[in-house]
This record gives C-alpha cells, sequence and structure tokens, in this order.
C-alpha cells in the first residue's frame, strides 16, 4: 500500500488516519516505508509514485493503489482492473479562496471559472462540478474582464499534486481570457484548497479513486478519504 510521508506540517486528516491505526504496532519506520502489525496482520505503507503504484498493483505485490490521475474512466473500462476500482465522491469541494483579492477581480475569477472542464479532467466526473453561474453571467464577466482591475493573480496549493495540475488548468482558463493568473510556489495572494473554506469559490467536488485488491477485506473508506485500516483483513 503506498503512502505519501509528508513533508510539511500534519493535516487533519492525516491525524485522523493516525488514530485509526493507533491498534497497530509499528514494526519499522524509514523513509519511504512504515510497516505496522496486528493480530497476525501486517501491513507495509509504501511512499510509490501513482503511475508505478498503478503497475506494481496490477502485478499484485500491492493490495491498494490510488488510481492516477487523469485514469479513472480508463480504469473503470479496463476490464481486467475495473471491478476493484473504488470511486468515491468526498464530503470535500475543491475551490479558490482569493479573500485577499479585490471584490471586482474575485466576482470575475468565479463567474469564468472553467468547472466543466476541471471536472473532466481532474475528477473525470461531470456530476463532480459544481454549478455555474448562467450563460449570460459568463458572457458578461468574459467581455468584462478588461474593466476589472489589473490585479495579478498568484495562486498558491498545498501539499497535493492533484490540486496543483487543477490549478494550472484552472490558471490557463483564466489567462486565456486575458487574466493574470498563475500558480506559484512562493507570493500567492490566493490559495487553491481541498475542504470547507469559508470563502472559497467552489469549483468541483473532490472524488477519490483507487485500486483495492480482493484478497482485501473489510476495506472502507469514509467521506473524508480516510480508511480505517483496523478493520481490514487479508484472505
Amino acid at each position: 500500500m503506498p503512502w505519501p510521508l509528508p513533508k510539511r506540517a500534519v493535516t487533519r486528516d492525516e491525524r485522523q488516519l493516525a488514530d485509526t491505526l493507533h491498534a497497530f504496532h509499528v514494526v519499522r519506520a524509514r523513509p519511504g516505508a512504515i510497516v505496522v502489525r496486528r493480530d497476525g496482520l501486517r501491513i507495509v505503507f509504501r511512499e510509490v509514485e501513482p503511475h508505478q503504484a498503478a503497475v506494481l498493483f496490477r502485478r499484485g505485490r500491492l493490495d491498494e493503489a490510488p488510481v492516477p490521475l487523469g485514469d479513472i474512466r480508463a480504469a473503470l473500462d479496463d476490464a481486467t482492473v475495473g471491478d476493484v476500482v473504488h470511486v468515491k465522491n468526498l464530503a470535500a469541494v475543491d475551490g479558490l479562496l482569493a479573500s485577499r483579492l479585490p471584490q471586482s477581480v474575485r466576482d470575475a475569477l468565479a463567474a469564468t471559472a472553467a468547472r466543466r472542464d476541471y471536472a473532466q479532467l481532474v475528477p473525470e466526473d461531470l456530476d463532480a462540478a459544481m454549478p455555474s453561474p448562467p450563460a449570460r453571467v459568463f458572457r458578461s464577466a468574459r467581455d468584462g474582464v478588461h474593466g476589472v482591475p489589473s490585479t495579478p493573480v498568484r495562486i498558491g496549493v498545498d501539499g497535493d499534486p492533484a490540486l496543483a495540475y487543477g490549478a494550472s488548468l484552472l490558471a490557463a482558463s483564466w489567462r486565456d481570457l486575458d487574466l493574470d493568473v498563475h500558480v506559484v510556489r512562493h507570493g500567492a495572494n490566493a490559495t487553491f484548497v481541498r475542504g470547507s473554506a469559508a470563502g472559497a469559490i467552489p469549483i468541483a467536488r473532490a472524488v477519490d479513486a483507487r485500486f483495492v485488491s480482493p484478497r482485501v477485506r473489510g476495506w472502507r473508506e469514509n467521506a473524508r478519504g480516510i480508511v480505517d485500516y483496523a478493520r481490514v483483513k487479508v484472505r
């Protein structure tokens, strides 16, 4: 099972995941891998690049692996693995937190966000797209872009590569409308986030997809994307 070892502050979801493992004894921990044991069940969490993890899963060397970004629909349609792909809409929304930007700029971003394109390319589920403003509102915002204050929008992303990819897609669509929007590592005045952030511009509902081996019994993912591994059994 791949385990993305964080090189940053621990998030609430990571703390919740740690809580689900409280019944396990840590056998070994090193950079890139954590080994835990409980009542004869041994679980190895590994840090593996998602595409490589998918290859290892298909070879039977992993019992759980993330579906690589952009591959969800293809995995579901693949007869060799489609029945072991678990897709869950999470109780979270991907959105742009831009409280430090002028209201007119936030309004322009909210009205012209490419929500359906984002939902197709990131969650790969059109039902995940948040409602877009009416077409007349989009047209008015698009035509009025040149009247928006010339405020550079610099988007920062916290940790998640999928969010960084999605933010880059949105930034490119906004630049096509002549808005000065870029994703940056430093100097951000907006943040692309996943979760319930007050005042964020909603873009799409978050979707999680994982390969889970038929050998694994009792695997359940909650609405926040956390698996209680204490309930897992392997046959």
